[in-house]
């Protein structure tokens, strides 16, 4: 079960509402306070064990909540475009190995140790040495 909580930052903590809940309202000094205090209503007024509840924080908090999500939206495309050059370097030492290029010889090419280069495009040759 997820709830959604809206917690507003003041002076010295948050203001809680929780409408799928009655409309609950608290504060805390912390969020994971909150958090807990809405699990644990939630608990009792539905039934559900607490394990099963996820609270989902919404904060207003306008320009740093925004900052934020574009923060993890780069996180997101950056991860993206590592796995793709990941594949595209396994794919280039794969066509070199292909063209008969030796491990050490792709190592100095890439600027990486022959260890590498085996982890990047695994053989059947029992020594890197080649």
């Amino acid at each position: 079960m997820e709830i959604k909580a809206v917690c507003e930052r003041h002076n010295d903590g948050w203001l809680v509402a929780v409408p799928q809940l009655g409309g609950y309202k608290t504060s805390a000094k912390r969020l994971d306070k909150a958090t807990e205090a809405i699990k644990a209503l939630a608990e009792k007024e539905t039934g559900e064990s607490k394990c099963d509840i996820v609270v989902k924080v919404e904060a207003v908090m306008p320009g740093i909540i925004c900052d934020l999500e574009a923060a993890q939206e780069k996180m997101i495309a950056a991860q993206r475009m590592q796995e793709e050059a990941s594949a595209e370097i396994r794919d280039v030492v794969a066509r070199m190995r292909d063209e008969g290029l030796t491990m050490r010889d792709i190592a100095v090419l890439l600027g990486v140790t022959p260890q590498r280069v085996a982890q990047l495009a695994p053989c059947t040759e029992t020594s890197i040495a080649s």
